[in-house]
This record gives structure tokens, sequence and C-alpha cells, in this order.
């Protein structure tokens, strides 16, 4: 691990909150960085795990860490800067218009972190457009917060990620796979075509449970964005209650690549 001298950091403004620590726009020598600050008395496995991942990652939409600072009482993750903010402030921004060109460009680059994770055995457990971070111009993407990730030898049946994003199999506490990361993908990207929140008529963890256990998923009626049959019907198998159902990220790229993109024309 690349150790850093944690004065040569200069802290600036908070961008935002991971699962167990702010994160900051910060200056590293000449170079501009994003830095993860966690007390030490917070640090458990799941910060351990984070760091671990990170540093194993060498993906172009996955987020890279380029080391560790201690000082104080603080543990300080030093990470690539990712400038364009995440993906779920875009989906909400009503100064920004985008369509299906751009939700394809972003939805393939996602599968493409995804993917990666899961060609090395990892399951991300949290995906969600608040962990996807954007820069040149709102046209890439890369994948962030790295605390629930598991390896796939690991027997998982704790309730890990964000209630609105998770997969039945996962709130049962029942044994789940890398498919519950095709399901939080497909939900996220129901939400970037239809600009808003996945069953937002529920007000608690609790109901939305019950709602998704049940089998309610959400509306392709919803969907804002025009997009063909094709992708309608990936979204349903890919949140099929049945994770065996479920399109492989592998299968989704194949997809998603049907559809002509140039990245270099995506400017909003």
């Amino acid at each position: 691990m690349h150790s850093i001298k944690a004065d040569d950091l200069r802290l600036g403004e908070v961008l935002g909150e991971g699962n167990n620590g702010k994160v900051f726009k910060a200056r590293w020598h000449t170079k501009d960085v994003a830095v993860k600050e966690i007390f030490l008395q917070n640090i458990n496995k799941s910060t351990d795990n984070e760091i671990t991942e990170l540093l194993r990652a060498n993906h172009e939409n996955i987020v890279f860490l380029h080391g560790t600072a201690i000082k104080d009482n603080r543990l300080y993750l030093v990470m690539e800067l990712v400038d364009g903010g995440s993906l779920e402030n875009l989906i909400y921004s009503e100064q920004i218009n985008y369509d299906l060109a751009h939700v394809i460009n972003w939805a393939l680059q996602i599968a493409k972190g995804i993917q990666y994770m899961h060609s090395k055995k990892l399951v991300h457990r949290d995906i969600r457009p608040y962990h996807i971070l954007l820069c040149d111009s709102y046209r890439h993407v890369k994948i962030c917060e790295f605390s629930f990730v598991r390896s796939l030898g690991t027997s998982m049946t704790n309730n890990r990620g964000t209630a609105t994003y998770m997969a039945p199999e996962v709130f049962r506490g029942k044994k789940y796979t890398e498919k519950c990361d095709v399901y939080s993908y497909a939900i996220a990207l129901w939400e970037m075509l239809s600009r808003d929140k996945p069953y937002n008529s529920y007000d608690t963890n609790l109901q939305i449970s019950k709602a998704v256990l049940d089998g309610e998923s959400p509306s392709l009626d919803d969907i804002k964005i025009s997009c063909p049959e094709k992708i309608k019907e990936l979204l349903t198998s890919c949140w099929s209650t049945d994770p065996n159902e479920r399109y492989s990220m592998t299968q989704i790229i194949d997809v998603l690549s049907e559809y002509p993109i140039v990245v270099e024309q995506l400017r909003l």
C-alpha cells in the first residue's frame, strides 16, 4: 500500500459522506484529489475491506485509490478526484436535460465496472446512483464506495445495501450471489430513465421491503425517456424476484452494446 504523509494533504470542501466517513476535496502536492476521512475508532472490517478492494481494483470505471495517510486519530483514503458529482445529483437536476444516448452510455460503463468486479469474484452490494460519480463533462462514470464489497467465496446472508435498491433475497436474509448487484443495477437504470425515486410512495424501509417481497417492482409506465422494448425487457428480467432469471452483467453489456454510442458527442 502506498503510504502518504498526512501533512502533504490540504483538505477543502466536503463533497459528501460515505458509509463510514466524510469525503473532502483536497490538494495533495500539486494534484487535486478526493480524501475520505475516517476516525480510527470507527475503523472496522468494512473499512479494511474498502481499502483492500480499492487497491486491488484496476478498471477505468472504478475510482482509483492513490494511498492512505494517518494523523490525529484519523485515517485518510486518498483517491482520484471525480469532479462531476454523483449520478444521483444529475438525475434530479432541473438544469440538465439528457436523453437515451446518455443513459445507455452511463449504464454501459457502470455495467462494465460491475462486470469487472464480478470477474474478480467480488460483489459490490450497494449499487445506486449516489455511488456512481461523473467526470469528463458528464461523459464518463466511476463506481465508488466499497465498504460493503464481499468475495463470492463468502457466505453472504446479512442485510447489506440500501433498501430501495435491495434484492428480495437480501431482504429475506437468504444466501445470495452477484445477482443482487444485477437487481440493484436494474433499479438504478429505471431511475435514470424515469428521473424519479423508486418506491417513492413508501415512507419507510419496512414498507419498501414488504413491497419488494410481495413482488412489486417500479412501473415501466413511469419511464419518461423513450426507450426500446429490449431495454424494458432487460429491466424486467434483471429485477426478477428469481435471481436465476436475471441477466449476467456480460449479457447486459451485450444488449446495451447494440446501441451506437459516440462518447465524444455526449455533451450536456
